[in-house]
């Protein structure tokens, strides 16, 4: 596929896609310039560019390309009362449509598939999608009820084996209602019933950048309590950066086997494995001194991990190499870290089981 092409199908699920995401999409920033120039120039697109916020939307001659070629995938963003069929002003409501091109663009690059042709229609709930993983946003079920409208979750990622509501963070706390999110985790879990397969949805969480996972693991919910703090509306909340490196993540995410794989090759370091069955340990080094595995960055997890560790003043944890310095700062100088290099991790995946 052209990447023009590409780039258009991804403006016409998003609505509004954030200027700095075409570099990303087409594999080089001055390739991007020279595109979005051409694009503008035959009158496929336009930009808005207001509220300090820049992106890029369809004009009536890229849609009508679109449905000529693309009507599959794409009838449905581009016609009726979809909300990407119409161009907001506001500034919120382009923010949130930034916020959903986001989790768009990355989860294509990650390999998941987002069109609609690719992945199993939600007339039966969420079905199992074979050894695929595919991504429904927001848009392609709020639709059919009004009781998860108020949610900040951008979409539903399936993997075959687990499913996550995915939030997109940016690089701000978002808003968050804890019933009302409880109530987007209900009916993630009922939807996967009706699909006859998975029972829990866990959490996604996006962020700009490994900093910003420092913000969320000591976020109170500001003045109102009504911003993002990490709480029980779901069992795991994975924090994942919208970074190259983070691919080794995903990875890890979306297949059980190779999270497994890596566990098994990581417990050569427990010299002394842990007795019971729920300890937040490993078990403990040569040293005695306690082993935790904080490479998949569940908030929850690490949360517990740091008043373990306040407790015993003690403790070794390991961690990708890019999450090492963030987690250090979180844990403070009484842990140790071990860190993985993320290009021989990623080479050890690729192997097979």
């Amino acid at each position: 596929m052209k990447k023009e092409d590409v780039l258009l199908r991804l403006i016409a699920i998003s609505g509004e896609l954030p200027a700095g995401l075409v570099g990303e999409i087409v594999g080089s920033e001055t390739y991007a310039a020279a595109l979005i120039t051409r694009l503008k120039k035959e009158h496929y697109i336009s930009v808005r560019n207001a509220g300090g916020f820049k992106g890029y939307v369809l004009r009536s001659k890229g849609k009508r390309y679109l449905l000529e070629k693309y009507e599959d995938d794409l009838f449905f963003f581009l016609s009726g009362s979809a909300q990407t069929n119409h161009v907001k002003s506001e500034p919120e409501k382009r923010l949130r449509l930034h916020r959903m091109s986001e989790v768009w663009v990355f989860f294509m690059k990650m390999g998941i598939e987002i069109f609609q042709s690719q992945k199993p229609d939600l007339g039966n709930g969420f079905e199992k999608s074979g050894k695929k993983a595919v991504y429904y946003g927001s848009l392609e079920y709020k639709e059919n009820t009004d009781a998860i409208k108020g949610s900040r979750a951008c979409g539903v990622l399936l993997t075959g084996e687990t499913a996550y509501v995915v939030y997109n963070t940016m690089a701000k706390r978002m808003k968050w209602a804890k019933k009302m999110e409880t109530a987007m985790r209900t009916w993630t879990e009922r939807m996967l019933l009706i699909g006859g397969g998975l029972r829990q949805a866990d959490s996604l969480i996006l962020g700009d950048n490994m900093e910003f996972l420092l913000v969320l693991l000591n976020s109170d919910g500001g003045v109102r309590k009504n911003l993002y703090q990490v709480d029980d509306v779901y069992v795991r909340y994975y924090y994942v950066p919208r970074i190259d490196n983070a691919e080794v993540q995903m990875e890890l995410l979306l297949t059980s086997w190779k999270r497994e794989k890596l566990k098994k090759l990581l417990t050569t370091l427990v010299k002394y494995p842990r007795r019971k069955q729920y300890a937040l340990s490993e078990g403990f080094d040569k040293d005695m001194q306690p082993i935790y595995f904080c490479h998949e960055l569940d908030m929850r997890h690490l949360c517990r991990v740091k008043q373990e560790i306040g407790w015993k003043q003690q403790g070794t944890i390991i961690c990708m190499d890019y999450q090492a310095n963030i987690l250090k700062e979180y844990f403070g100088e009484e842990v140790r870290v071990r860190e993985l290099n993320t290009d021989k991790i990623m080479e050890f995946l690729a192997k097979g089981k």
